[in-house]
């Protein structure tokens, strides 16, 4: 590959600062959009995320400071690209990382902050002051909106808190969300990440069960897109996109002093569900779904089987799939329910 023209300079999540600084190495092009383009980089999960200011600030992005010309990124899905030394060149251009910004962590219930140094972390993130843990998810905005995945994502956390062994427990309702649905971010993911991030939100959620979920999931994600995996790595760490993150901290403030400054609940929701086509009302969902189960009184009973939203087990035709894709193995898809519900649409990153 010729060295590219042009430079953009750009700042790098202290999440892939390793990746990007590291040795040159290839990657290649899995999708482009106008304001985001995605990069396999090692791993089935090593994805690295280069987008503009107008893009979703993924914990792990590569941000353009630039605008980009209207010509776009003058890439394609599949092209070979080299990131490392501080650059991804591309075709046309080199992205260089000028300098590193620090994604902000979901707020913690165990300790009361959001960033992993206290109140005032070290990474640059600021605390929730009297944060202990949230404790519902019944009223205000959330209450009234459609959540089709907010079931499963409940009985998902409900054998995390009651411990179901059988074969239709954690690895059998796991087994059905991974890789659910099509796109770059497939539903289930989606509502996996939901889950992950509300076992920190809520004070009943607890650090071995965000393990215990993860131990389920990391053997799946084989089975379900790059980015997805990516970014199902990062919930399990507590990180995720900012709107997303944003909302959790709005939540971790009610009732706290800073409440105000926070904004409202109804303002970082309508954030979350402008991500892509369905993916942020599926995260909601997960969220949703997981502390319903984290607030209500303890069960006596094994946890209900709840149905999974039928549109995710079903095969997406190929003149239906997304556009500009990078040809990829198509991942194993779960098994159709036998209760399911009316199908929602496709989700996009």
């Amino acid at each position: 590959m010729t060295r590219s023209a042009a430079t953009w300079p750009a700042a790098v999540s202290l999440r892939s600062a390793r990746l990007v600084h590291g040795a040159p190495r290839s990657a290649t092009v899995l999708a482009v959009f106008p304001t985001a383009l995605y990069l396999q980089a090692g791993g089935h999960a090593d994805v690295l995320p280069v987008v503009t200011r107008d893009g979703l600030r993924l914990p792990t992005a590569l941000m353009v400071a630039a605008r980009l010309p209207t010509v776009g990124w003058g890439a394609q899905p599949g092209d070979p690209v080299m990131v490392g030394g501080g650059d991804v060149r591309l075709p046309g251009v080199t992205v260089r990382a000028v300098r590193t910004w620090t994604p902000r962590p979901a707020p913690r219930a165990a300790d009361g902050v959001c960033g992993p140094d206290g109140p005032d972390g070290a990474d640059g993130s600021e605390g929730v002051d009297g944060f202990d843990g949230f404790d519902g998810f019944d009223s205000g905005h959330l209450a009234t909106l459609p959540l089709p995945w907010r079931p499963p994502a409940r009985a998902v956390t409900e054998v995390l808190l009651h411990g179901d062994c059988t074969p239709a427990g954690l690895a059998g309702r796991v087994g059905t969300l991974v890789g659910a649905g099509p796109g770059l971010t497939p539903s289930g993911d989606d509502v996996l990440c939901g889950v992950l991030l509300g076992l920190r939100l809520h004070r009943r959620g607890t650090p071995a069960l965000v393990d215990e979920l993860w131990r389920a999931v990391e053997p799946r994600l084989a089975t379900t897109t790059s980015l997805s995996a990516s970014l199902l790595r990062e919930a399990a760490d507590g990180y995720a996109a900012a709107p997303v993150t944003r909302l959790l901290e709005v939540l971790a403030s009610l009732g706290s002093s800073r409440r105000d400054e926070q904004g409202t609940v109804a303002d970082a929701v309508r954030a979350v569900l402008a991500i892509g086509h369905t993916s942020g009302a599926d995260l909601l969902g997960g969220l949703a779904g997981c502390l319903d189960a984290l607030a209500a009184p303890d069960l006596v009973l094994a946890p209900a089987a709840a149905p999974v939203p039928a549109s995710a087990a079903t095969p997406v035709p190929a003149s239906t799939a997304p556009l500009f894709l990078a040809p990829t193995a198509t991942p194993a898809t779960p098994a159709t329910p036998a209760t399911p519900v009316p199908a929602i649409p496709r989700s996009l990153p």
